[in-house]
């Protein structure tokens, strides 16, 4: 199996259920060929680089999978009579992909990514104690160190 990623914009102003009810539809086009979901990444609302019809907003959404390029072809065509899709772009990822390995590996990286944000405000906390900062006043009080213009001097 290839690894593919399906990024797509929905209509911004479509209910949270719409939303959640389409992305389900497109994994289900997925399953349903004999692929396999690995990640599915809802970016949420943003603005648009350009008016797409007279949307200034859309939904944005990225579906990771495994699958054949019969696959890809029937998300698309799917993805394009869809009414609530503005835009959508599929790329080809890697030509050979497993799917549980990459999901273990999503994981891993996830469960990183949440111990990494955990780990600066221990280190901060540690800088600070272990280095006070000084304050406005002493910063304030600590004279500047000029050199004299023009250089020395000589009679």
């Amino acid at each position: 199996m290839r690894r593919y990623e399906t990024i797509f914009i929905l209509r911004s102003d479509l209910a949270e259920a719409q939303i959640k009810e389409s992305i389900r539809r497109f994994e289900g086009i997925i399953a349903s060929g004999g692929g396999e979901m690995i990640e599915t990444d809802e970016w949420g609302s943003r603005e648009l680089a350009y008016n797409i019809g007279r949307e200034r907003r859309g939904y944005y959404v990225r579906l990771d999978y495994a699958g054949t390029g019969a696959v890809t072809n029937e998300v698309e065509r799917n993805l394009k009579i869809a009414d609530n899709v503005l835009r959508y772009l599929s790329v080809l990822v890697s030509p050979e992909a497993d799917a549980a390995k990459l999901r273990g590996e999503i994981e891993s990286r996830k469960q990183r990514m949440a111990e990494a944000r955990m780990v600066p405000v221990e280190s901060e906390a540690a800088h600070s104690a272990a280095e006070p900062e000084k304050s406005e006043l002493e910063l304030a009080e600590e004279p500047e160190q000029t050199e004299p213009e023009g250089g020395t001097e000589s009679n």
